[in-house]
């Protein structure tokens, strides 16, 4: 980011009570030079972003004795940025820049304010680079920054995964005596713990405490997210306990927030707990907490529980269901192979504002082709087809998959014509269900033959495709085949993992190589991958045959005596 290098070299000339200011602080801007004050960003002007202005000021008229001339107007500086404030809301930047333009054409001096109006509408269209050429124009024209500004540039840099340019960033401001405050702390935590890096943002959280900047809810309820989500669970419920312990009270974010990973890490009644302590606390919950315990509960196996939540929510005067909602009640119901419930939500969704979407669709169709209703399926195909909505490849994959499983295979060509006319590309996850059903089908010549054309297509194997492809080969009697593919796999830079060992392993069994099975399964055991089932129970009668010899039955020894530790 040019932005950052150039203010390293330039840093000492951005403090305060510097007296002199140059006029160009940074290498390689979009600004042409003093003997025309016009700034030239050249801001693109599509449908997508705004509308066009029906008026707009040709920049390049804008010559510097125009800029001269000091006319007042009524309301100055003020009436100008209420202006730019609401057109930036509207997210007109377009119109936003001519109104900034037609203020230095009459001689009203654009301030801090104008400046962060503007940076912040082009971060929020995804306009970094204009937003940093516009931070250079600022610079230019001598307005100092404040905490605002950089938090708008910082906000935007993590946003984008930016996170050490946001670091450098966030430095620069503490060398020009723009000191951050508790928004710039909690923006750079929020970035390091989106990027996984949890360490640097409990340091940079440390820092903050040593600044005296005292950390909020917003904090720690980062810190929270950013501990669950590397797995940390207990010390994300001691960051929460702190909360208190610091004299502030946790807010409806910070208990969805842990609640959520609670039921994610299969913790069913800590989280449960957590909500009544919320209950006894009186904080006011949202729709996302009822969408996290609805979830959470159904996944648990407690649908009733999940139910009753539901009901409790259509009840409320305050709140209501969104379509998020529904399709977990939905999806809920389809796994307990509840369909007609299920059928019954998605028509009273279908009678109310919150009209079903694609996922909806989704959902159901998967439930019905789960318990054999394709006939049930298809109709909902052409009652997507009716509506505004597409299907897409989770549609036709869930389809497929259902089709191929009931070996109505004919229906399958039908599927993926239509697939082709309704200009559905297919991705790996979709090739996979087809190479997979094929496979299943007997078919795995034509299984391998797509299979081979998934290059050709844009698309490479990944090592569910490896697998998939694999075990075709192996349940079909085709060794060699099978055991080309495992070198391919590997010269190609896709490692196995446990359920490519358990397929070669049983595969070798199957077709009684048994010393290779042995020398897969010693690979298996230094690669720190365990047997399944399936597996085990094939080994037990390996073991107990006179068949091998003394190496191979110290492998079997050593493979139990570790599943026995486990266990």
């Amino acid at each position: 980011m040019y932005v950052i290098k150039s203010m390293r070299k330039s840093a000492c000339v951005l403090h305060r009570n510097t007296s002199k200011f140059p006029f160009f602080l940074f290498h390689n801007h979009n600004i042409i030079l003093s003997s025309s004050l016009n700034p030239q960003i050249n801001f693109p002007c599509t449908p997508q972003i705004l509308n066009k202005p029906k008026n707009p000021i040709n920049e390049t008229t804008l010559t510097p004795p125009m800029y001269e001339k000091k006319t007042k107007i009524p309301g100055g500086i003020t009436h100008y940025n209420k202006i730019v404030k609401s057109l930036c809301k509207d997210r007109r930047v377009i119109e936003a820049y001519d109104v900034f333009c037609e203020m230095i054409v009459k001689g009203v001096n654009p301030n801090v304010v104008t400046f962060n109006c503007l940076i912040k509408c082009l971060c929020d269209l995804g306009l970094c680079e204009k937003a940093e050429n516009l931070f250079s124009e600022m610079m230019s024209r001598r307005v100092l920054p404040n905490v605002v500004t950089f938090n708008i540039l910082l906000h935007s840099l993590c946003k984008d995964g930016r996170v050490e340019e946001g670091r450098n960033l966030f430095d620069i401001m503490k060398v020009n005596r723009c000191m951050p405050d508790v928004v710039s702390y909690n923006i750079l935590i929020n970035g390091y713990c989106k990027d996984g890096r949890v360490h640097e943002a409990l340091s940079v959280s440390a820092e903050m405490t040593e600044k005296g900047i005292v950390p909020d809810v917003v904090t720690y309820t980062t810190l929270i997210n950013g501990l669950c989500r590397v797995g940390r669970i207990e010390d994300a419920r001691l960051c929460f306990d702190e909360i208190r312990g610091c004299g502030l009270v946790p807010d409806v974010v910070a208990y969805s927030t842990l609640i959520d990973f609670l039921f994610k890490d299969g913790k069913y009644d800590e989280a449960i707990e957590l909500y009544m302590d919320m209950k006894k606390f009186r904080v006011v919950p949202n729709i996302n907490l009822y969408n996290i315990l609805i979830d959470g509960m159904c996944k648990a196996g407690k649908v009733d529980a999940g139910e009753e939540r539901f009901r409790e929510l259509l009840a409320s005067s305050v709140l209501e269901p969104n379509f998020y909602t529904y399709n977990i009640m939905i999806n809920a119901y389809c796994k307990s192979r509840m369909i007609d419930k299920a059928w019954s939500l998605f028509e009273e969704m279908s009678g109310i504002k919150v009209g079903p979407t694609i996922v909806t669709y989704n959902t159901l169709i998967n439930g019905e082709c789960h318990v054999g209703g394709v006939k049930d399926a298809y109709l909902l195909l052409d009652d997507i087809r009716k509506s505004d909505l597409v299907p897409n490849i989770v549609t036709y994959s869930t389809m497929i998959d259902s089709l191929y499983k009931l070996e109505k295979f004919d229906n399958v060509s039908k599927l993926l014509r239509d697939m082709d006319d309704d200009g559905v590309i297919p991705n790996i996850v979709f090739w996979n269900t087809l190479i997979d059903g094929r496979c299943k089908s007997g078919k795995v010549d034509l299984a391998l033959e797509e299979f081979r054309k998934l290059p050709s297509r844009g698309l490479q194997p990944n090592i569910r495709t490896y697998n998939i492809m694999m075990n075709g080969l192996f349940k079909n009697n085709k060794l060699k085949e099978a055991d080309d593919l495992f070198q391919e796999m590997l010269i190609g830079g896709c490692m196995p993992d446990g359920f490519t060992f358990n397929i070669i392993i049983q595969g070798l069994l199957r077709l009684n190589e048994t010393e290779m099975a042995i020398q897969f399964l010693r690979r298996m055991l230094d690669a720190g991958f365990s047997a399944d089932a399936h597996t085990s129970t094939n080994l037990v009668t390996v073991l107990t045959s006179n068949k091998l010899d003394y190496a191979s039955k110290e492998v079997l020894k050593t493979f139990f005596r570790l599943t026995y530790k486990i266990t």
